[in-house]
């Protein structure tokens, strides 16, 4: 299951733990990039705050993978389930196309 995880700062860090924060994050990073889980990540250009693809095998593993972003108590997060959008299509097509024939207009 793949989610597209999307970041942005309400407030920035306190000074004192801004740099300890960042050298967090980048633990965090290089965990989760090693173990598959984190497929892609940016950063958003003058904006503190960026996404990345998680690709993990169940809710839980999302909601523990998330539980330990380090930047998770100043930040606004936003996680979006990814869908292959060629099935998707197929998928609505066919939708559309069995309600068109059932209002006899197919």
């Amino acid at each position: 299951m793949r989610f597209l995880v999307v970041t942005k700062s309400r407030e920035g860090a306190p000074p004192e733990m801004a740099v300890g924060m960042m050298q967090m994050m980048q633990g965090w990073l290089a965990e989760h990039r090693a173990s598959g889980k984190l497929e892609q990540t940016w950063s958003f250009a003058g904006v503190q705050g960026g996404g990345g693809i998680l690709d993990v095998d169940s809710l839980e593993e999302l909601d523990s993978i998330m539980a330990g972003f380090p930047f998770g108590q100043i930040s606004t997060v936003e996680v979006y389930p990814l869908a292959d959008l060629d099935a998707a299509l197929t998928d609505q097509i066919a939708k559309v196309q069995a309600v068109l024939e059932a209002m006899g207009g197919g």
